[in-house]
């Protein structure tokens, strides 16, 4: 019985929407919740490899042992590597070099690669990279003076896991075993070294490590956890998780959107048959169970059809991503099916208890009065407590991530605009004088019962505002990267350059046609004092090493002016806007910075917005030309060169005591990175569309009936087919235009905040949108208006509805 009930019903549009709707929201949060799920867990082990360990201790002096013995006893494997830099000789040519000494389980995770391959540091030899052994002319094979040691070249050193990105590196990688550092002699009393801790285990072993050493740990020191690392590449990865976390926010709400609206019309459409099968005796246990049935019947379906379509889209959304995902990802876990799952129950129950209650508390008198509706919960209450219960789960589903918050914001603002924009459009098009019936007629009816053009108003509004939300960042994803990063941006820094060689440097890349971008001054000094008072080295890591200050003339173009005012004059200094907040200071504050030679002080004058994922030179503090004049200093600058590495030895074998990195690698992954996940967000726009079409065929199916009632009316009173079609298409054109400019609006609120609070773009108002948008809604619901008055105007479809009259 419950199954011939339900395969009748099946042939009603709404139910149809309602299954479609439902089935959407399924694919989509099993889709990328299967992916986001897979991808953390591959880049959880990526980000191991990068760090070549758990954890890693950071630390300017040894630990105690007793923090090593402890890791151990909690069963952690512990690496130690000890960093620092010295001379380098092969016979009379010297040559300073990066050294990173580690021990014999070195890596932990990740690979070495060496040249041969399979290479390690064992004691008594070194691996060194392919430029220093340039520098030094020096095979393989060959003997290396480190030091007071004399050690064996085994090889190169091509790639380290843990090589991380440092622009100030200024010198090239030595690469040996912890064991020969003593031999070597150039760890004396004051030598700048960095000591680093690996660690590896099981989640609870790390988890009851962690707060052993949050006890313990030092300003001077970093407790690093693949969370808290940060690299560019990570950063981007995250910003592309962050879109395709919108991506999936958007179908969410409009699945939902469209299950409440086609959902509540089915239900009203089933009052009279409700009321005449109870006229006929079914009582309300019978209706209970063919309404339920129906009802599980419909979930079982969506979930069956959602899990199917989900896998399918999880499996292009792979494909797409799969060459800048780090290799064969694990298996989902099983939380992406019960989320799946979990979110189609709550939708379903949230926004259909309500109405199914109404149909099932249906009296037998609307039989003969058709304005007997049960009161059973009213409104008022029912709304805010589903709106609140649907935050909360998107919430827990999604996290605390302002991307909620901020389309939420986008929704709560549309609405507030509908009410205002909406009404007031109305009643201005109502006072105007304008002789065309039909939009006399189309005007006056929208105005007739208003809350049913404010509900089509706010449900096509939602779908267009959520859906140029995706369309907009989608665009900005890449379109952000490649203004930051123009095709002529530079790949090659530049540092360790003396005052003296900045000419004959500059000289040198010119004769090859290469343009140097700017040369900046590098003094090293650590801040030691604010207003006079010694500074807090738990206020920021910046506190607990020498800083890299800079003096320049001109404001960088990538670093915004924020506060204050530019150029700083003597005595006063520029700071980066986020280091400020940390520090708690501000324009009119006085700083104090220790050298190597002297102490000074100045006053910050203004703030400036750095944006440190650019890969340019940035600085926390920007100096007036002549304030560092007193420290040592040193150059560093920047140039663009494609594919040319005979230059670049000539450039080494030139300036040798300068230091050359190679940024092009880590542009081109970022690059592939975000083009991939451009690419991979259509799918996830054909999601949003198809959730937006849903939303406005349930949205048009709502008024149908009554469409069709007043059609007859008309007719019967003797108005032509031609007039009621351009009626209807005046009505649709009409909700179109408004809840285009409306969508705008809401749109242009919800991007300010993704843009400047999420995704750290620069906000602009987008002028394109405020013409596209309008004018898509007004034609988009015109031919669903032009279709309608075919559809209702046909012969036998008029008759009915004369009939139904």
């Amino acid at each position: 019985m419950i199954w011939r009930w339900f395969w009748r019903e099946w042939k009603s549009p709404s139910l149809l929407i309602v299954w479609l709707a439902l089935t959407l929201a399924v694919a989509c949060v099993l889709a990328l919740g299967s992916l986001s799920d897979r991808m953390e867990k591959g880049l959880t082990q990526q980000s191991r490899d990068y760090m070549a360990g758990d954890r890693t201790l950071q630390s300017s002096r040894e630990v105690p042992q007793a923090w090593l013995d402890e890791a151990r006893r909690e069963g952690l494997q512990v690496g130690r590597q000890l960093t620092f830099m010295t001379m380098t000789f092969a016979s009379d040519t010297p040559q300073l070099a990066a050294v990173k000494a580690v021990d014999d389980r070195y890596p932990m995770f990740g690979q070495l690669a060496t040249e041969p391959a399979g290479l390690r540091p064992v004691a008594g030899t070194v691996l060194a990279a392919p430029r220093l052994l340039a520098l030094l002319d020096v095979k393989a094979g060959s003997k290396l003076d480190v030091g007071d040691a004399t050690l064996h070249v085994a090889g190169e050193v091509i790639q380290e896991p843990d090589a991380g990105f440092n622009p100030f590196q200024t010198a090239p990688r030595l690469l040996m075993n912890l064991a020969d550092v003593a031999k070597t002699g150039a760890i004396q009393p004051g030598s700048r070294v960095t000591w680093r801790y690996k660690f590896a285990g099981t989640a609870s072993q790390l988890a009851n490590y962690d707060r052993f050493i949050a006890a313990r740990i030092q300003p001077e020191q970093r407790w690093i956890s693949v969370e808290n690392s940060e690299d560019a590449l990570g950063k981007s990865m995250q910003r592309a998780q962050q879109f395709l976390l919108l991506s999936a926010l958007l179908t969410l709400m409009l699945a939902i959107a469209a299950v409440v609206v086609a959902m509540n019309h089915y239900c009203r459409s089933r009052y009279d048959l409700v009321a005449v099968l109870k006229t006929l005796g079914a009582n309300r246990a019978a209706l209970r169970k063919l309404i339920v049935g129906q009802w599980l019947a419909v979930l079982l379906l969506a979930a069956l059809c959602g899990g199917i379509v989900g896998k399918g889209f999880e499996a292009l959304l792979l494909r797409m991503l799969r060459p800048v995902l780090p290799g064969e990802l694990p298996a989902a876990s099983f939380w992406p099916w019960l989320w799946a799952t979990g979110s189609l129950f709550a939708i379903s129950l949230l926004v259909g208890l309500r109405p199914y209650r109404l149909l099932l508390a249906t009296q037998p008198l609307r039989v003969l009065r058709r304005d007997v509706i049960a009161s059973v919960w009213p409104l008022k209450f029912y709304l805010p407590i589903m709106a609140l219960t649907i935050v909360v789960l998107l919430a827990l589903l999604v996290g605390s991530s302002r991307l909620l918050w901020a389309l939420i914001a986008g929704i709560l603002l549309l609405t507030l605009l509908l009410g205002g924009l909406g009404w007031s459009a109305l009643l201005l098009l109502r006072r105007l004088r304008v002789r065309n019936l039909a939009f006399r007629l189309a005007v006056n009816r929208l105005l007739r019962q208003p809350s049913a053009t404010f509900s089509q108003l706010a449900a096509f509004s939602l779908s267009f505002m959520l859906l140029a939300l995706l369309l907009v960042m989608r665009g900005d994803l890449l379109d952000r990267w490649q203004q930051q990063l123009p095709p002529d941006s530079p790949n090659y820094f530049l540092l360790n350059l003396t005052g003296e060689q900045i000419s004959p440097v500059r000289a040198f890349l010119e004769q090859h046609h290469i343009q140097p971008q700017t040369f900046y001054p590098i003094v090293r000094a650590r801040l030691t004092s604010i207003n006079q008072q010694p500074a807090d080295p738990s206020l920021d890591n910046a506190l607990n090493r020498e800083l890299n200050l800079t003096w320049l003339e001109k404001l960088p173009d990538h670093n915004p002016l924020v506060a204050g005012s530019w150029p700083p004059r003597a005595g006063e200094v520029s700071i980066e806007e986020a280091l400020a907040e940390r520090l708690g200071v501000k324009p009119g504050d006085t700083l104090t910075f220790t050298g190597d030679t002297q102490t000074f002080s100045a006053k910050i004058t203004s703030l400036r917005k750095v944006d440190w994922e650019s890969l340019k030179p940035n600085f926390f503090f920007i100096f007036p030309p002549g304030a560092l004049d007193g420290q040592p200093q040193t150059w560093l600058t920047s140039f663009r060169l494609d594919h040319d590495n005979a230059l670049l030895a000539q450039l080494n074998r030139a300036f040798p005591t300068l230091s050359l990195l190679d940024i092009g690698t880590i542009l081109r992954q970022i690059g592939q990175v975000l083009a991939q996940v451009s690419q991979a967000l259509e799918i996830m726009v054909v999601l949003v569309t198809a959730c937006g079409i849903l939303l406005l065929l349930a949205q048009i199916q709502v008024g149908m009936r009554q469409r069709r009632q007043e059609l007859v009316v008309y007719r019967t009173l003797g108005a032509g087919k031609k007039l009621l079609r351009h009626t209807l298409w005046c009505e649709f054109a009409l909700l179109g235009c408004v809840s285009g400019i409306a969508a705008t609006l809401g749109a242009e609120a919800a991007l300010w905040g993704l843009q400047r609070k999420v995704f750290d773009f620069p906000w602009q108002p987008d002028y394109l949108l405020w013409v596209t948008l309008p004018l898509a809604g007004t034609c988009l619901l015109s031919l669903c208006g032009g279709w309608l008055g075919i559809r209702l105007l046909k012969g036998k479809a008029l008759f009915r509805g004369y009939n139904a009259a």
